[in-house]
């Protein structure tokens, strides 16, 4: 009988980290589980430290030519029997009720197709991720980047729809995969760190950062056509460029960043629920004012002088109320010393 759960690694020279990855899986609470390790033709000592395992929830596959990263992870979801799949790499480490808390998402909502999770970068970045919990919202998110990270998936859905990752979308195959699935299904984001995500600068994320950019363009532009196939030209390097990076250089641009907001609102062909995107697209108009005032009013310090400059320049309505409180009680406490 196969197990419930196919947890899919692929691997490429990542001997460095890989007894920690695999020690993680293997103290996963949730027991019903093969760890499928995919070698992608390593050069290490990736396959020494597999062969010291003897648990039998271990399949172990190596290329005997290097695949490439999609044609490696098509190649094992081909292989996959179970009822769910999970993708993790292996440099990264599960928390040891990853797999539980994903599959007690599944079972008590089948019209969810995809959980994911909050996680944690460490090594090279350290930080908290949180992407939206629901779907209405995490897939709004996906205007901007990608919501989905380490997640357990039903292989049916996968199967009925004929879903697999697209190797012209290296290194952004998770991303454009994700973006094909969330028209067709349910994604869940459990408000939990489940994961801790390595970052390293031998990563392809890292390495390969601006071919990386070029194709998560790619991917975004998709997901605006589902907002609206009709977006002209220009409003698309629009969103790809300063509306997306909530970057703004004054209130002329302020005011350009919301008249496209309201644009985007009005063009909404309903593949985006309405609620959820004003929301996101008034978030992105808050982030803008507040990279910009702390530019131009804090970055060499706070004082009454520039907080009255910050207040009259009409910023001070687009930031968040606890900014605005941060920022009077820095600039009295700056005056009181």
């Amino acid at each position: 009988m196969s197990p419930r759960v196919t947890i899919i690694m692929p691997i490429y020279n990542v001997g460095k980290y890989l007894r920690e990855s695999i020690d993680s899986i293997l103290a996963q609470t949730y027991r019903d589980f093969e760890l499928l390790i995919l070698d992608d033709y390593s050069t290490d000592d990736s396959s020494e430290i597999i062969a010291t395992y003897t648990d039998l929830r271990i399949r172990y596959i190596c290329n005997s030519s290097n695949l490439g990263l999609a044609d490696n992870l098509n190649k094992g979801l081909n292989l996959v029997h179970s009822e769910f799949v999970a993708r993790m790499d292996g440099d990264d480490i599960a928390e040891p009720n990853w797999l539980q808390r994903n599959i007690e998402v599944l079972d008590s909502h089948p019209e969810i197709g995809i959980c994911s999770s909050g996680f944690q970068f460490f090594g090279t970045r350290n930080s908290l991720v949180r992407y939206p919990q629901s779907h209405e919202d995490s897939m709004v998110q996906m205007l901007f980047g990608c919501t989905v990270i380490v997640p357990v998936i039903r292989m049916s859905f996968l199967e009925n729809y004929h879903l697999r990752y697209n190797k012209d979308a290296f290194p952004a195959e998770d991303y454009d995969l994700w973006s094909r699935c969330y028209p067709l299904t349910k994604v869940y984001n459990i408000q939990e760190t489940l994961f801790h995500y390595r970052m390293h600068e031998s990563q392809i994320s890292t390495s390969r950062r601006e071919f990386q950019i070029q194709k998560t363009y790619e991917v975004r532009l998709r997901m605006l056509n589902l907002l609206n196939p009709n977006v002209s030209e220009e409003d698309k390097d629009y969103f790809l460029g300063d509306y997306g990076a909530a970057h703004i250089e004054g209130m002329s641009d302020m005011q350009k960043m919301i008249a496209y907001g309201e644009k985007l609102e009005k063009m909404n062909v309903g593949t985006y629920d309405s609620a959820a995107l004003h929301n996101r697209l008034a978030g992105q108009v808050s982030a803008a004012a507040l990279s910009y005032v702390i530019r131009e009013y804090w970055s060499e310090g706070y004082s009454l002088s520039k907080y009255m400059r910050y207040v009259a320049s009409g910023f001070a309505k687009y930031i968040p109320a606890k900014y605005q409180f941060k920022f009077l009680v820095k600039s009295i406490i700056c005056r009181a010393h």
